[in-house]
């Protein structure tokens, strides 16, 4: 959603929560899986930062490593965990400043993270690894692929992604305005407003409910920081690097980034391909968990997502 607008966040707003009285199994009845399959551990990084991250599945199965996007946590794949089958081994990474990851007072360049990141998977001597990011997620895993000399990456997969244009005006511009504005405690308000503004088809309730509370968990400071990383911008000439095979996944009622700035990626990234998912809105993976896993598995097979 485009903050710009208080109307169409607040017109979101009631169609959400007429979405939750509508079905009355949304809002009460639904709640969330059961997985004992997953395991919490934390990482100390060379910078001393210390992440999250969760990891399910076999050990010596492909390799699949989760970025969430801004305000959120490792619980952003939370739908999607249980659809992945135990023969892939899934990491789910908490960026810093979020969640039960370090929340330092500064260091939120996209640089930043991707260093964290490439950090991880040294760490943990990952290879041949599908890199899939969400919205911040997504400039991150793009820094990534951009700065992965030792060839840790096999695939990439960005999930409502966008060039990363800094200017006034932009999709990047224009989400993250109000982020530098931002008091401790996060209002409860906010949190729920900037999640709402994501979701065009409707989520359980339980799952809505507790991605606010992650965004309450993300202290201003990190907002803050996020505010510059977000519309700091990225180079045409930087995405040229990257060389992995790249799985655009993208909502057609996607309210942040939109069709030209997914052709602009297209355009950009050497072997990129694009699917979009009508009735969809920027956090495809919440609306359409079902789906996106089937296209996730299909695209690291071999089998391919069919471009619409």
């Amino acid at each position: 959603m485009r903050y710009s607008s208080l109307a169409h966040r607040v017109d979101r707003l009631v169609m959400l929560l007429a979405l939750l009285l509508v079905v009355p199994g949304f809002l009460v009845a639904q709640g969330p899986p059961k997985d004992d399959r997953v395991t919490a551990y934390d990482i100390k990084l060379h910078s001393g930062i210390t992440l999250n991250y969760v990891v399910q599945g076999n050990s010596n199965g492909p390799v699949i490593v989760l970025l969430h996007g801004a305000g959120d946590s490792w619980h952003s794949y939370q739908r999607v965990l249980p659809l992945l089958p135990e023969t892939y081994r899934v990491y789910a990474v908490t960026l810093r400043g979020h969640g039960l990851s370090d929340h330092p007072e500064e260091g939120y360049s996209r640089n930043d993270f991707a260093a964290d990141i490439l950090d991880l998977l040294g760490e943990l001597k990952l290879q041949h690894v599908t890199l899939v990011g969400h919205s911040l997620g997504s400039f991150v895993a793009q820094k990534v692929a951009e700065q992965d000399q030792a060839g840790r990456l096999s695939r990439l997969v960005l999930i409502g992604s966008g060039p990363g244009v800094s200017k006034a005006g932009s999709s990047e511009h224009e989400i993250s305005g109000p982020f530098a504005s931002l008091k401790d405690p996060i209002p409860y308000t906010f949190a729920r407003d900037f999640q709402a503004s994501t979701i065009y088809h409707p989520v359980p309730a339980w799952f809505f409910e507790m991605m606010v509370g992650e965004s309450q968990r993300v202290p201003a400071a990190t907002w803050h920081g996020l505010a510059q990383t977000i519309a700091g911008g990225s180079s045409i000439d930087d995405l040229k690097k990257i060389k992995v095979p790249t799985l655009l996944l993208w909502g057609e009622k996607d309210s942040i980034f939109h069709r030209e700035d997914q052709q602009a990626l297209l355009d950009t990234i050497p072997h990129a391909t694009l699917k979009s998912y009508p009735e969809t809105g920027h956090a495809l993976h919440w609306e359409r968990p079902e789906e996106f896993t089937r296209d996730l598995l299909a695209f690291i097979d071999g089998s391919g997502a069919k471009p619409r």
